[in-house]
């Protein structure tokens, strides 16, 4: 199921990416065409205008506009004035020597201008024949029967050095913002005017840096149909007023130098308000619309200067509308939808930044279609991914509930948020929130499911690792962390098992002991004993565990502390060879001398033979004393009361009085007298009173019996410890003390000292140190300084 849903992502993806090249292509196509309709084509109308806002140039020094407006209308009367007067103008401008003058005044056949008769058409016509430089314009009607061009009268046309179109280009929305550089009809082509004055003015190397496109085929075309070509973005230096402006009647009156006008492009037409030779361009926003005249001096700076605005090829404009959806599309894979939505953003700005760029120099690349594809790639895939992800909570819940069944309360719940119903006390609504409800329930319920899981295994009494398949740490409880601190070895998730297990030894058998301790896990199932190097042994065991649809998962990894397992083994096997040995010599001993005497032939005195007997039961009820004590220590059964230690240590040496008295040892009791003692009226210790005194019996019989004869054995009891809250008692012999070899042995059961020829079960000092050990105490000795003085057992308890 996880590969299908993948496969359909995938396919899902590709389908996406199909369909957004499609979409750059078309929307490639279209924003090319700023002139165009529909929504991109406003949107990219109005990034263009504000685009053009941002390119102004310095006003051409070399072009000059010759306004008619509404100062010379005052000083000449009403518009339209004679040819006289437009002859006169050309005269003056003739003695100036301007490079060319564009008269953007109509001169036609059926002109009412033409008050002043013959004489003022003779007049014009001289004076444009006498400058030789003078662009006039050819004027297009559109009637019923077709497209007609209407020239001025012949003798203008015959005298003029170029006659050109004064037509501009209007975009969908009625604003200027280009014009055709040539215009045909009825087999004449006219340039448009301001190609025409450059052309008169010998600038062709200017002229030659524009990029026009290839005129159109003529051939086979009908009668009256216009043909135009080579189409120019028109790149506005600046608002209206940027170029210089004169006055009509000043050039009139000769308030201007003649050299004013010296090798300068000169621009005659109207700029009074009312002439109706207006028209909206990209720059209306900042100072109105602009004159005919004003146009043809921002077309002719741009043919100048060898500037233009020029569409990026199909290529680019695929590449660049494409693009950053793509990319887009692409990061969605490896991206969060927060992040994708802020590379959306700077995809975005990237867009218009290099719109921006390549507006400046004077190419136009829309921005609409590649924001319009990016804005809607983001939407439509995190539908998709948003309705994946509610599909997969979907299955989850239904998975998540056959996994782990919910409790009643769970299930009302769960069947509240998928039909929009109460979840506590807050109605869902929403959709995608009702999944959500249904996916937090299913988690809480997991959560909780491995709150247990946690718990039981930090309840386990051995230390247990859940580790993966390649021998990693995935879980670990308490136990297993005190143990490996105990270690000075960190556990934390990612260690590996090999590392964690080094400190422990790998079995002993040839075939084992080269192999990793990932390799032995595998055949751990009935347990590795290894030690840690701290006298601790563990019963290293593992198991198995497999995923919900029973792949491998790892192994569980359990370290059982069997020390004490095994100490217990020892002491039994101690027991059972003190049981088999030194309880059973003893009577085999009474019945081998009891069969001898029955028989006769060896027979011994009656008082030798009780001699023997009693000796005998009297070992064998002293062993038997001795494990009983032991036992009853180790039970920790004890009746603790407050006592004197004093009094305790008197009821042990009255009892050891006999012994001492056979042996001529004196028993020396020393109670210190100190500030500690006489605040605390005597040495108190909470006891069992008689588990104790059989304790400091046990160690005067050994001073006794392993010191010389007609010596003394020295009981010293004093308070000692920096708080003054620790009882010592040290208990000192004559004898040649404890050897170096059993120093190490000296308290373990059923070990017997080599210090003389002393019989014994070796449990008498083992259960001195259990009592101590049960009390809270220790005990400890020492040899003397010199050999022969023998040796002091100390034994130490908390005073009250």
């Amino acid at each position: 199921m996880r590969r299908a849903r993948r496969k359909s992502l995938r396919n899902e993806w590709i389908f996406l990416l199909v369909l957004t090249l499609i979409a750059a292509m078309l929307l490639s196509r279209t924003g090319a065409d700023v002139g165009g309709g529909g929504i991109l084509g406003r949107a990219d109308r109005i990034v263009y205008d504000r685009l053009m806002e941002s390119v102004e140039q310095p006003a051409a020094a070399n072009i000059v506009i010759i306004a008619i407006d509404d100062k010379s209308i005052a000083a000449l009367g009403r518009w339209p004035w004679t040819r006289a007067t437009h002859a006169q103008l050309l005269n003056v401008l003739a003695n100036a020597d301007p490079k060319a003058i564009g008269m953007d005044v109509i001169f036609t056949e059926n002109e009412t201008a033409n008050i002043d008769g013959p004489a003022g058409d003779r007049a014009l016509a001289a004076a444009i024949a006498k400058n030789a430089r003078t662009v006039l314009p050819v004027l297009l009607a559109r009637t019923d029967a077709g497209v007609h061009a209407i020239p001025p009268r012949p003798e203008f046309e015959k005298a003029a050095a170029w006659l050109a179109h004064i037509h501009l280009n209007f975009d969908a929305d009625g604003v200027v913002r280009s014009a055709y550089l040539y215009e045909a009809i009825d087999g004449r082509r006219w340039p448009e005017f301001s190609l025409a004055m450059l052309l008169t003015g010998g600038d062709t190397e200017a002229f030659s840096r524009t990029q026009l496109k290839k005129q159109a085929d003529r051939a086979g075309r009908p009668p009256q149909t216009l043909e135009r070509s080579s189409l120019m973005r028109i790149p506005f230096s600046g608002p209206p007023g940027h170029f210089r402006t004169v006055s009509y009647i000043d050039v009139l009156r000769g308030d201007l130098p003649a050299s004013f006008f010296k090798d300068k492009y000169v621009l005659v037409g109207a700029t009074a308000v009312g002439s109706g030779d207006v028209f909206p361009t990209p720059l209306a926003a900042q100072q109105g619309s602009m004159s005919g005249v004003e146009m043809h001096a921002n077309l002719l700076a741009a043919l100048m200067q060898g500037r233009s605005i020029e569409s990026a090829p199909p290529a680019p404009a695929f590449l660049f509308t494409a693009l950053p959806a793509v990319l887009i599309l692409a990061g969605f894979i490896f991206m969060s939808p927060r992040m994708a939505l802020v590379m959306t953003g700077v995809y975005a700005a990237a867009i218009c930044l290099l719109s921006y760029l390549a507006f400046q120099h004077g190419i136009w690349i829309a921005p609409s279609g590649a924001l319009l594809l990016l804005c809607l790639v983001y939407p439509v895939w995190s539908w998709r991914r948003l309705e994946t992800a509610l599909n997969y909570l979907n299955e989850e819940v239904l998975r998540l509930g056959a996994y782990a069944p919910y409790s009643a309360d769970e299930t009302a719940a769960l069947k509240a948020s998928s039909a929009g119903g109460m979840s506590g006390r807050i109605r869902i609504w929403d959709f995608l929130e009702r999944r959500i409800e249904a996916m937090r329930l299913a988690a809480r319920r997991m959560r909780d499911l491995h709150r247990f899981v946690s718990d039981n295994l930090n309840s386990m009494p051995d230390a247990n690792l859940v580790i993966d398949n390649d021998g990693v740490l995935m879980l670990h409880n308490r136990k297993a962390q005190d143990l490996f601190a105990s270690l000075n070895l960190g556990l934390a998730r990612g260690s590996r098992v090999d590392e964690l297990l080094a400190p422990f030894q790998r079995p002993a058998q040839a075939a084992l002991k080269d192999r990793s301790w990932r390799e032995l896990l595998a055949h751990a199932s009935t347990g590795i004993e290894a030690g840690d190097g701290m006298d601790r042994i563990f019963l290293i065991k593992s198991s198995p565990s497999q995923k919900a649809n029973g792949d491998p998962l790892g192994w569980i990894v359990s370290l059982a502390d069997i020390t004490g397992l095994r100490a217990t083994e020892r002491l039994r096997d101690e027991s059972l060879n003190f049981i088999s040995h030194d309880m059973r010599a003893p009577q085999s001993s009474i019945l081998a001398m009891l069969e001898l005497q029955r028989s006769g032939a060896q027979a011994i005195a009656l008082d030798e033979l009780f001699a023997r007997i009693e000796k005998s039961v009297r070992s064998t009820l002293s062993l038997a004393e001795d494990f009983v004590q032991l036992a009853r220590a180790e039970a920790r059964n004890y009746q603790l009361e407050e006592t004197d230690f004093v009094s305790l240590l008197a009821d042990a040496t009255d009892e050891m009085w006999a012994l001492a008295n056979a042996r001529g040892v004196r028993l020396v009791t020393t109670v210190a007298q100190d500030a500690a003692s006489d605040a605390r009226a005597g040495y108190w210790v909470r006891a069992d009173r008689t588990l104790m005194i059989r304790a400091l019996c046990n160690l005067l019989s050994n001073a006794i019996k392993y010191g010389p004869a007609d010596a003394e054995v020295h009981c010293d009891v004093r308070i000692g410890g920096d708080t003054g809250t620790v009882l010592q008692c040290a208990i000192s012999d004559s004898g040649a003390g404890v050897a170096q070899a059993d120093s190490a042995l000296l308290f373990t059961p059923f070990y017997r000292a080599g210090r003389s020829g002393e019989g014994g079960a070796g449990l008498g000092l083992a259960f001195v140190k259990t009592v101590m050990e049960q009390h809270g105490g220790t005990v400890s000795f020492f040899n003397r300084l010199r050999p022969g003085q023998g040796a002091t057992f100390v034994l130490t308890l908390p005073a009250i």
